[in-house]
């Protein structure tokens, strides 16, 4: 039973964090009452509270909305992103699945020394290591591919190291029972590991979509194909050189964050678990 000050205090808590909350999300606000106006109505409402506050309802209302849909390739761009994401949640799920299972449960020589430059390989940004990606995939002669794209994103040593600690917790006598039926460990892992992992799975197939559905830098160096490109340079094609429609801009903006935030509302469940489950273990 609480006592006064304690729900007295988590009152003022609550009106604090809600305050907070508020402050944050002034820009998507701000935003989402501007992508409904034409431009010259978000340039003379700038320096006014009208600013947060949409047009009237008319059929205008959602023009913004249909012109950067039909106008642009922004459809075409938000498919390629998703078909992108796809391949790279499936691809990443196996390859790195399979990586941490192997640091978990299989004995091999220098196991604690992989397992350690994977975890130096963590703090390294991409941005240090993109360049040579690129020279790598230029060699190949894999510009502007889908292949070129998404080979160098599959491997993910976070992933990894995610994976491992999920299945360093899994018991052995499973496995060992299985051996008895003779179970392959692929098959062991395919038909038991996975099923049983759902939270890690899930945990990282959010990040690997969230990584692509906001990636600019690398689609930017590697596809040069309009079919090809993705939403974030898609984004980028709303502004224009000489002048550039900031109504559009946020209504394609505030569309982009639509599979952003129906993911957090379904799959919040899944991806704290699997943070939980990825803590660190010996």
């Amino acid at each position: 039973m609480l006592t006064k000050k304690q729900k007295r205090n988590n009152w003022i808590l609550t009106v604090v964090l809600l305050i907070v909350s508020l402050l944050f999300l002034f820009p998507v606000i701000w935003m989402l009452a501007n992508s409904f106006k034409p431009d010259a109505a978000i340039t003379a409402d700038m320096n006014s509270m009208a600013a947060f506050i949409p047009p009237a309802l008319n059929g205008n209302f959602f023009e913004n909305y249909v012109s950067v849909l039909t106008n642009t390739g922004f459809v075409r761009y938000m498919c390629n992103t998703l078909f992108y994401a796809a391949i790279l949640i499936v691809l990443g799920v196996i390859v790195n699945g399979l990586a941490g299972y192997a640091l978990a449960k299989i004995n091999f020589p220098f196991r604690e020394r992989w397992l350690l430059i994977i975890m130096l390989l963590m703090i390294v940004p991409m941005e240090t290591i993109i360049t040579i990606h690129f020279l790598i995939i230029a060699k190949l002669g894999l510009l502007n591919t889908v292949l070129g794209y998404v080979l160098p994103m599959i491997v993910n040593p976070f992933n990894i190291f995610l994976f491992r600690q999920v299945f360093v917790s899994l018991p052995d006598d499973v496995y060992e029972a299985a051996q008895l039926d003779f179970c392959s460990p692929v098959k062991y892992f395919f038909t038991m590991v996975l099923p049983m992992s759902k939270t890690v799975v899930a945990t990282v197939s959010v990040f690997t979509f969230l990584g692509v559905w906001n990636d600019y830098l690398w689609p930017l160096l590697m596809l040069t194909d309009k079919t090809k490109m993705t939403l974030p340079i898609a984004l980028s094609t709303l502004n224009g050189q000489f002048a550039t429609e900031y109504n559009v801009l946020m209504a394609g903006s505030l569309i982009s964050m639509i599979p952003i935030i129906l993911i957090y509302c379904f799959a919040q469940k899944y991806f704290q678990n699997g943070m939980m489950a990825g803590g660190i273990k010996g």
